[in-house]
């Protein structure tokens, strides 16, 4: 271990055991069960719990997380705290939550089947979802979808189904944390679980070599959530299908908004989801809620017996069924090419104006676009001090990225306006001159 971690293991347990104090005299002053009190002192140990409460205490001013939006109009302006500013922290990329035609299709779903179907679609379900399954379908050009509540619910569920007993899983190291808690689940029904990192053709092609029996399965970001950086998809397709696995990729942050027709980085990249199992997010690019997989009309029957959070998950709700077909019809038109166009527009405009800062930019080939600052502290600092000059940004850290490896997050949306793209360059401009971050890496030649 080296000092700088050591340093923060002594400080989060310095502040672990002042919260633990604290705690117990609360308890004593009011009554609370002993054994909560107790979990909760034990739970605040592990060494993750430790280190966020850590920074939460240490860096109160500074943390910006658990943000209550007070208001919000169509170009991404909130009210926080009573002041007003822009947001580049929502990942409803196309701005499709304001507008009138999906709460117009909500209202009436609501109206004619209620708020909820209130039950598992393993005993009933809704021509509704029945509709828009088909619809994605039709939009993503293969033979069906099978929608689920949310996409860790979709994960959580399908990959422990496709891989088991003597099966291999290859995980890539950078996927999202949804992946690797469904790993875990395969794992402990038999699979063999692997990390890759990079996730490349020469590191799969060691791996898968040494698989002689059972199914294989490689688990994949389309676009990762943090970086909003792109894999060599093409090569690991080929490499996986070559071994007689399948590529399963998780396109949750490029569903709507990547590739042509805004079908994902995994169809702009292979042509056609034919030959993947891709999942994709009805509550980032769409606006509405849940998920799906496509599959073929054979291989959904077998995943809805075997996927347990379709089972036992729930249903979409009726009214987000009918704004997804809402959201299907857009995609079908012309109007979501020139959503598209000025989406892409905002990125680009947003990317060259960071690299013309110097900072170190990662992403761009998404609406996800960040600037590596790296300390945790700094992170915090730096995003706090865009917040107060008026441009809201996530500061990610630890554990959504690694302990040194802090980010300024900023999500672009369709409906941000190009004021707000260049209000925020310059106020990163100005950051720059406040902080010590790092510099764009120079380029080899």
């Amino acid at each position: 271990m080296d000092a700088e971690s050591k340093t923060l293991n002594d400080d989060a347990s310095e502040v672990a055991v002042r919260q633990a104090r604290r705690k117990r005299r609360r308890r004593e002053q009011q009554g609370t069960d002993g054994a909560v009190g107790d979990l909760t002192a034990r739970l605040a140990e592990e060494r993750t719990i430790r280190l966020a409460l850590m920074f939460k205490e240490r860096c109160a001013e500074t943390h910006l997380k658990e943000l209550v939006i007070e208001a919000a109009d169509d170009e991404r302006r909130v009210t926080v705290g009573g002041r007003q500013l822009y947001t580049f922290g929502s990942d409803s990329f196309l701005g499709l939550d304001r507008d009138p035609r999906l709460q117009q299709a909500m209202a009436r779903a609501a109206r004619a089947h209620g708020t909820h179907n209130g039950a598992s679609r393993a005993f009933t379900t809704i021509e509704l979802c029945g509709e828009a399954e088909r619809r994605l379908a039709r939009w993503l050009g293969v033979q069906d979808t099978l929608i689920f509540p949310s996409v860790t619910l979709a994960n959580a569920g399908l990959i422990p189904a496709l891989a088991g007993t003597g099966d291999l899983l290859v995980v890539d190291r950078l996927a999202h944390d949804s992946i690797h808690q469904a790993a875990k689940i395969a794992a402990g029904n038999g699979a063999r679980v692997e990390q890759v990192y990079p996730c490349c053709e020469e590191t799969l092609t060691k791996l898968l070599g040494q698989q002689r029996l059972g199914g294989c399965v490689v688990a994949v970001d389309g676009v990762n959530s943090m970086y909003g950086t792109v894999l060599p998809l093409r090569e690991i397709d080929e490499v996986t299908r070559r071994h007689g696995g399948i590529l399963y990729v998780d396109d949750a942050h490029g569903t709507g908004v990547v590739g042509t027709r805004g079908r994902g980085a995994a169809a702009e990249v292979l042509g056609s989801l034919g030959n993947v199992l891709m999942v994709g997010s009805l509550s980032k690019g769409f606006s509405c809620m849940g998920a799906f997989v496509t599959c073929t009309p054979e291989l959904k029957q077998i995943l809805k017996i075997k996927s347990n959070t379709f089972v036992f998950g729930g249903p979409v709700p009726p009214p987000y069924l009918a704004a997804i077909c809402a959201v299907c019809d857009i995609l079908e038109s012309p109007e979501h090419e020139q959503m598209l166009k000025r989406l892409h527009m905002l990125i680009e405009r947003l990317t060259t104006g960071i690299s013309d800062l110097g900072l170190h930019l990662v992403g761009g080939e998404s609406p996800i676009i960040s600037v590596v600052v790296g300390d945790i502290e700094l992170t915090l600092e730096a995003g706090k001090w865009l917040f107060d000059h008026g441009y809201y940004v996530q500061s990610a850290t630890f554990p959504a990225v690694p302990i040194n490896g802090g980010l300024l997050r900023m999500l672009v949306n369709a409906n941000h306006s190009v004021e707000a793209i260049d209000g925020l360059l310059e106020a990163l401009g100005e950051m720059k001159r406040h902080f010590d971050l790092p510099s764009r890496p120079a380029v080899s030649r």
